[in-house]
């Protein structure tokens, strides 16, 4: 059933469309919105010029309806009739004026017949005819003293020429944008898919087993740069992990060779029809011993596993670290003395952290092995807790011959020993262990020189992991 429902879910997620970037398809879709843009930009600018238009026709009637009505006053119907002659020959061709008597008969003007419909305003639209035919004009008119009738009109004429201009640039404008958008997205287009294939390139590199292909990443820091730094970054992590991996398979495999030779030589030794009953056990016993030296390895490898995988994170909780320091300290007390070596403890205090007890205890036993079995005899290990800014420190210190700088780091390694012989009975993993227990912890094992001998600090935040 749950598998069913499963492949239903990946079925229904397989056929859900997803988005994809096609870098053509995409420059054609911004094309159209930025012309599309550009064309409402000019339409509302052609809109709100036609209004200043207007307006400016309309201020340029009145003024000139206020003129010829004062030359009137002045000068009579003969000197109005001479003005409007002369602004009828000689005006924009937009502009038209008529004189009519107070019986509707033309007196001067380009305008034959009067206005229809026979409103006086400031400003209307009226009917009219020329020598060239019938017009359609907003105009302005006035009715003087004496019945006669002024009309200072404006056609639509300069209104198409100034639409027609202002067509003509829109289309200058519009050619612009298409060929600077072209060529911009073309580039761009160009530069998208060259970075993205270098990286596509590097990941089918890694995909037929060069791990060493990098990603190629610039000073700029621009998208496709943190994409290649993070790329980088995740395969020095992966390729950390796989040398990790192929170092823990040999170790594992040079330290598990010893004891399960002895426990086939042992195993052989006790299947022997000749062997006595006493000698048939001890070869049981060997391999019992064998054995566990196997079972410990494996229980620290998963120790260290889940400790720096976080797994372990589930068991955290308040743990009074002075405590569990003085704990751990009154079990190894006896090791140390056996060792001919003094135990100074200071954890004074209390010293509660978010932490893995078991893991913790484990962690400090280890630092505390380590000093009992490399120190020397008569030297004196100091254990102390200090309490920093959010952190706090388990600190391990002998006076013993410690341990070189230049080894300090790869010795925190797994399966590393100093001893190249590797003749101990050790597995190599204890400060490993302690390393991956910081880790969980949002800490650190740091390996320091202490004038003589060596000093060992364990790290822990206190509130846990970040």
């Amino acid at each position: 059933m749950a598998s069913s429902t499963a492949e239903r879910k990946a079925g229904a997620s397989s056929k859900r469309p997803s988005l994809r970037l096609r870098p053509l398809a995409f420059t054609a879709f911004a094309m159209t919105i930025v012309l599309g843009a550009v064309a409402l930009a000019f339409y509302l600018v052609n809109l709100a010029a036609e209004h200043v238009f207007l307006d400016r026709e309309r201020d340029s009637a009145l003024a000139e309806r206020q003129i010829l009505a004062e030359a009137a006053a002045t000068e009579g119907v003969r000197g109005l009739t001479w003005r409007m002659e002369r602004r009828a020959r000689l005006g924009a061709p937009e502009a038209h004026y008529g004189v009519f008597d107070a019986a509707g008969r033309r007196v001067g003007g380009d305008l034959l017949t009067p206005p229809a419909p026979q409103a006086i305003g400031d400003w209307s639209e009226i009917h009219s005819r020329t020598s060239a035919g019938p017009i359609t004009l907003n105009a302005a008119s006035a009715r003087l003293p004496d019945g006669t009738l002024l009309v200072i009109g404006r056609d639509a004429a300069g209104q198409r020429d100034f639409e027609a201009r202002i067509a003509g640039g829109l289309l200058i404008a519009l050619a612009i944008v298409v060929v600077a958008g072209l060529g911009v997205g073309l580039l761009l287009n160009a530069l998208v898919i060259g970075r993205a294939a270098a990286v596509a390139g590097v990941a089918e590199r890694i995909a037929a087993g060069d791990l060493g292909a990098r990603a190629e990443v610039s000073e700029r820091g621009d998208s496709f740069d943190r994409i290649g730094a993070s790329l980088n970054r995740m395969l020095d992590r992966i390729e950390e992990l796989l040398t990790g991996m192929r170092t823990v398979t040999d170790s594992l495999a040079h330290d598990l060779r010893t004891p399960l030779t002895r426990m086939r030589g042992a195993v052989d030794s006790a299947l022997d029809p000749q062997t006595n009953d006493a000698d048939c056990h001890a070869a049981l016993e060997e391999v019992s011993l064998e054995l566990e030296r196997v079972l410990s390895v494996f229980t620290a490898l998963i120790d260290i596993a889940r400790a720096e995988s976080g797994l372990s994170r589930e068991m955290m909780q308040p743990v009074r670290l002075d405590e569990v320091v003085l704990d751990v300290a009154s079990l190894f007390a006896p090791v140390l003395e056996d060792a001919g070596q003094q135990l100074e403890i200071a954890a004074r205090g209390s010293t509660i952290i978010e932490g893995h007890e078991q893991l913790l205890r484990q962690a400090i036993g280890n630092l505390l092995f380590n000093a009992a079995r490399h120190a020397g005899p008569g030297t004196i290990v100091t254990l102390e807790v200090l309490d920093g800014a959010g952190v706090a420190e388990v600190v391990v210190a002998d006076n013993g011959p410690g341990i070189p700088e230049a080894d300090r780091g790869r010795v925190k390694d797994r399966f590393v020993r100093l001893d190249e012989a590797r003749g101990g009975s050790g597995s190599g993993l204890g400060l490993s262990i302690v390393a991956a227990a910081a880790k969980l912890h949002g800490g650190e094992l740091r390996l320091e020189d202490n004038r003589p001998g060596l000093r060992a600090v364990l790290t822990l935040a206190r509130g846990g992991p970040a």
